[in-house]
């Protein structure tokens, strides 16, 4: 399956006049833009799948879409019941999730090479769920798993690469499109070869020490069979369960059930309280949040916290959120800073496929920008791993 082709088929005459209606845009600019747009996120894509991690990343999101498919399925239809405005903030999360903090660098190449001046950005976000949910749907009726889903992508090298945009070379790594690397980890190297080379000759007696701990150990042993053994009482300390603190019944007739210091407790005094007026500073820190280790795949432990923040978010429908991202400082900031966004995106897309709309959502990724604890700590930067949330409006 050709991608770059089947995505130019969806865009008739009909959606490319609604989407330059929806835009204010010539259409001889909107279709520019596009040819310029979406070779660009199909690599995109491809860069994201060539790791092991990446393509994980994507087959999960890809198997839970719904508003993307849909849009794939009718773009003029979507404008015009007016759709398009919740997938808007779905569109920016998905660029963040490929491009990290170069999306301002690849909006800027896609504007030089189409001479659209103004709109490329809101038209990124949109062709963006275009190709997302071109993906899900052949996801989902072919049932592809992980390697059928890298197959896909990295079979679209010749077509994708012979129609980048030539000012995308230093953004996007063209000469790699199309290899898959496979498992990225980072092996880390605690010693050079010059210390293990020290630390080998200063262990040499390690052996020795190792014989003699077994001896005394025999002996040790043989002395406490040869004697009339002590009864002993083993005492097992009952774990403490901690039941909620807190019972609501939120608008609407949904019950929660929370402690006094979780996220929910929170944020729902703040949505309540008429006396704390909505600002760029308050953050409310997700307790229980985690992801699988070195991905962006939420923990399946972690749903109950996604669930409830859901909930919160039905029974107060006047109230809009941002949801951070956010890093410890160890590695390349540039990594973190993608990883971070990409869980944050994640984290959104939870949140729409829990029946919240798009429109009232944000994300961003942080990386290891505004530390809340000390980094040289593992205590601190694992406190510094987070997902927050704010209220842009209530």
């Amino acid at each position: 399956m050709d991608l770059l082709q089947f995505a130019k088929d969806q865009l008739n005459t009909t959606a490319i006049t609604r989407i330059s209606d929806y835009l204010d845009q010539d259409p001889v600019d909107v279709t520019a833009g596009l040819s310029a747009a979406l070779p660009t996120l199909i690599a995109g894509f491809m860069q994201k799948a060539s790791t092991t991690q990446g393509a994980g990343y994507l087959l999960n999101l890809l198997k839970n879409d719904s508003r993307s498919e849909e849009f794939s399925f009718d773009i003029a239809g979507a404008l015009d019941s007016g759709k398009a405005a919740g997938l808007v903030p779905v569109g920016s999360g998905i660029l963040s999730s490929l491009f990290g903090d170069k999306v301002k660098a690849v909006t800027e190449a896609i504007s030089n090479a189409s001479g659209m001046r103004e709109g490329t950005s809101s038209l990124l976000n949109l062709a963006a769920p275009l190709i997302m949910g071109i993906l899900s749907r052949k996801v989902k009726n072919e049932g592809l798993g992980l390697s059928g889903l890298v197959s896909l992508l990295m079979g679209q090298k010749d077509s994708v690469k012979a129609a980048l945009p030539a000012g995308l070379a230093g953004i996007i790594n063209v000469n790699s499109l199309g290899d898959f690397i496979g498992d990225s980890s980072p092996v880390r190297e605690t010693y050079s070869t010059a210390k293990e080379e020290v630390e080998t000759e200063s262990n040499s007696w390690m052996p020795w020490l190792i014989l003699a701990l077994i001896l005394l150990g025999g002996i040790y042993f043989w002395k406490q069979c040869s004697s009339a053994p002590e009864e002993e009482t083993l005492v097992v300390e009952q774990p403490t369960i901690s039941s909620p603190d807190i019972e609501k019944t939120l608008p609407g007739g949904v019950k929660l059930s929370y402690t006094e210091t979780s996220i929910e407790n929170e944020l729902i005094n703040f949505i309540e309280d008429n006396s704390k007026a909505v600002d760029k500073e308050t953050w409310f820190n997700f307790r229980k949040l985690t992801f699988e280790q070195g991905s962006a795949l939420i923990d399946a432990s972690s749903q109950k916290e996604v669930d409830n923040i859901a909930e919160i978010l039905k029974a107060y429908p006047d109230v809009n959120i941002k949801i951070g991202g956010y890093t410890d400082n160890t590695g390349s900031d540039e990594i973190n800073t993608k990883l971070s966004a990409e869980r944050a995106a994640n984290v959104l897309a939870a949140l729409v496929d829990r029946g919240i709309e798009a429109s009232r959502l944000e994300s961003e990724g942080y990386g290891p920008l505004h530390p809340i604890a000390d980094n040289s700590t593992e205590e601190g930067r694992e406190q510094d791993r987070r997902i927050a949330v704010r209220v842009t409006k209530k």
